[in-house]
C-alpha cells in the first residue's frame, strides 16, 4: 500500500494540475473558480493539508481573489472539517495582496472556525481583533455577544454592550437592559433581593421603553405581594405572565385572592381579558372574579364555548370544568394561549425573553383566543 508521504504528494500534485487546468481555461480568470470548488472539495483526500496548502500557496502566487477560498472553508466547516477551514482563514487573514475588508472578514470566519470547535476562548479573541475593522466592528461585538450568552457570563456582557452602544446605540442599550435584568435575576435566585432591585433600576434606567426590569421584579422579588400584583395594571401587555406567575407563589385561598382580583380589576380597566387568558394558562387562578372575567371572554370571544362553560354563576364554575375547557381549546389546534416569537414564529407555553430558537430578545408576543395578537 502507499504511504502517507506517497498519498499526501499526489494530492498536492492533482491540486496544482487542477489549479493549471483551471487557470488555462479560454476567458476564465481567478475570480470564475468559486463555482467549480464544491467538486474539488468533493474529490480531496483525507490526508490533505499539504494538498490545501498548495492551493494556498498558488492562489496567493497568482494574487486571486478571496471568493474561491472562502467557498472552500466554508464547505469544510460545514462538513464538520473546522481545522482545513482555519487552516484556509488564517492564511487569507495574513496574505498582503488582499485588502483590509477581506483580511478582517477572514478574521470572522477565524473566530466562527474556533466557536464550531468548541473553543470559545481563542473565538472571542479573534472576534476581538476583527473589531479594529470599523466596517466589520458590529458584527464582530454581536458575535462576542453570542458567546457571552452561550457561557451566560452576563457581566462580560454588559461590558461588551458599552462597546455595541458607540456603534448602535438602541442596540446596546436594549441588550444592557437584559443582561442587567439576567444579572438582578441571578441575584434574586440566590436571595440577593437588595443588589437585584439595584440592578433591576439601572436597567429600568438603561432602558425605560423595555418592560422586563417591572415584569421581573414582580415575578422575582420580595416585594409585597399587592405591590407586585399591581405590576398587572401597569404593563396590561404581560398581565397574563405576571398573574400565572404570581399566583403559584402567593398562597392564598379562593376568597383571598377573589378580594386581590377584584381591587385589581378596578384600579386596572381593561384587564378581564387579559385575567381569563391567565386563568387558562395557571388555573390556580380560579376564584369568582377570574371565572367572571373568563365568561365574558367567552360569551365575547368564543360564543361557541360559552352556551356550555359559561351558563352558570361563576361561583360555581369548578376546576373540573375548567380543565374541561382547556381541553376542548387545545383539541380545537392551539387555542390555548401560548407565546409566538414575533421573529422567527416559534411557538411555546412557556414565556421566554429570549427566544429559544433564533436567539432574539423581547420578541414573545401572546397568542390569546381572547384578544388579537400584541404588535
Amino acid at each position: 500500500m502507499p504511504s502517507d508521504l506517497t498519498v499526501t504528494l499526489a494530492a498536492a500534485l492533482i491540486v496544482v494540475a487542477i489549479l493549471g487546468y483551471w487557470f488555462g481555461r479560454s476567458g476564465e480568470g481567478p475570480g470564475r473558480l468559486s463555482g467549480r470548488f464544491r467538486e474539488f472539495a468533493e474529490g480531496l483526500p483525507r490526508r490533505s493539508e499539504k494538498a490545501v496548502d498548495a492551493y494556498l500557496r498558488a492562489a496567493e502566487k497568482e494574487q486571486s481573489g478571496p471568493d474561491a477560498a472562502f467557498e472552500l472553508a466554508a464547505y469544510f466547516r460545514s462538513a464538520g472539517d473546522w481545522r482545513r477551514a482555519l487552516q484556509i482563514h488564517e492564511s487569507l487573514a495574513v496574505r498582503a495582496d488582499l485588502d483590509a475588508s477581506d483580511r478582517a472578514r477572514a478574521g470572522l470566519e477565524i473566530g466562527d472556525d474556533y466557536r464550531c470547535a468548541g473553543m470559545l476562548d481563542r473565538a472571542a479573541d479573534a472576534y476581538a481583533g476583527t473589531a479594529g475593522y470599523a466596517p466589520l466592528r458590529l458584527v464582530a461585538l454581536r458575535r462576542r455577544l453570542g458567546i457571552c450568552e452561550q457561557l451566560q457570563d452576563w457581566e462580560q456582557a454588559v461590558r461588551v454592550t458599552a462597546q455595541v452602544a458607540r456603534e448602535d446605540p438602541e442596540a446596546g442599550r436594549s441588550l444592557r437592559c437584559h443582561y442587567l435584568c439576567q444579572l438582578a435575576e441571578n441575584q434574586a435566585q440566590a436571595g440577593g433581593f437588595r443588589q437585584a432591585r439595584k440592578l433591576w433600576r439601572r436597567a429600568a434606567r438603561e432602558w425605560p421603553a423595555c418592560p422586563r426590569p417591572a415584569v421581573d421584579r414582580a415575578l422575582l422579588s420580595d416585594d409585597p405581594f399587592g405591590r407586585r400584583l399591581s405590576a398587572a395594571a401597569s404593563h396590561p401587555e404581560f398581565a397574563e405572565l405576571i398573574l400565572a406567575g404570581l399566583v403559584e407563589k402567593s398562597g392564598w385561598t379562593p376568597d383571598a385572592l377573589d378580594r386581590e382580583l377584584s381591587m385589581l380589576l378596578r384600579d386596572g380597566s381593561g384587564l378581564g381579558s387579559h385575567l381569563a387568558a391567565a386563568l387558562l394558562m395557571a388555573p390556580a387562578l380560579l376564584c369568582r372574579s377570574s371565572a367572571q372575567c373568563l365568561f365574558s371572554a367567552l360569551h365575547e370571544s368564543c360564543p361557541a364555548y360559552a352556551s356550555a362553560y359559561a351558563a352558570g354563576p361563576p361561583s360555581a364554575f369548578t376546576s373540573q370544568r375548567l380543565n374541561e375547557l382547556r381541553g376542548e381549546l387545545r383539541k380545537a389546534g392551539g387555542g390555548l394561549p401560548r407565546w409566538r416569537c414575533a421573529d422567527c414564529g416559534h411557538e411555546d407555553e412557556a414565556h421566554a425573553w429570549r427566544c429559544v430558537e433564533c436567539g432574539g430578545w423581547e420578541t414573545a408576543r401572546l397568542i390569546s383566543p381572547f384578544a388579537p395578537p400584541t404588535a
